[in-house]
């Protein structure tokens, strides 16, 4: 779904970044540039993702426990209330919320009927799938744009800069 800016309650230009934006590093005016042609880049797809958010029944804390039941895999409610920094009473009417809007189902441990396992339903999955697919087709037209050796580069620019994001 594309979504207008006006439809959003944002007009005039995105915002562009500057000096202030990183006031807690002395950036470069190359580093700079590069910044602000990623955060163009983020902007022209913002109206997506902001429609897409914006249209999800969710609360924050919601969408949290299910990013990190879906890049952690299944686990149980204590290990999820560990990993989001809550307790684990806290957690459940949340979890009791997901399931009733059928993201998240509760599985019954086979060997230990103490233990309880929270895993995304098919909905839950869809929603990810969802959400990594906004403007995937716009992305991939711009790319198709460039030339095959630009493309290359771009590639291998991209491989390079998220293996020195994963590495830390």
């Amino acid at each position: 779904m594309v979504t207008s800016r006006s439809r959003l309650g944002l007009r005039g230009r995105p915002h562009r970044p500057n000096r202030q934006d990183w006031p807690e590093h002395p950036v470069d005016p190359e580093l700079r540039s590069i910044m602000e042609a990623i955060h163009r880049q983020q902007s022209a797809m913002a109206a997506d993702t902001s429609g897409f958010f914006m249209d999800l029944d969710l609360t924050m804390a919601q969408f949290r426990a299910l990013v990190t039941i879906r890049k952690c895999g299944r686990m149980t409610g204590r290990e999820l209330a560990g990993r989001l920094g809550v307790t684990p009473g806290t957690l459940v009417p949340l979890l009791d919320r997901l399931e009733e809007a059928g993201y998240l189902k509760r599985v019954p441990d086979t060997e230990d009927r103490r233990l309880t396992w929270l895993e995304l339903t098919s909905r839950g999955e869809r929603l990810f799938v969802r959400l990594f697919g906004l403007g995937a087709r716009r992305i991939m037209t711009a790319i198709a744009r460039l030339s095959a050796t630009d493309r290359e580069l771009f590639k291998r620019l991209v491989n390079q800069i998220t293996d020195h994001l994963e590495a830390g």
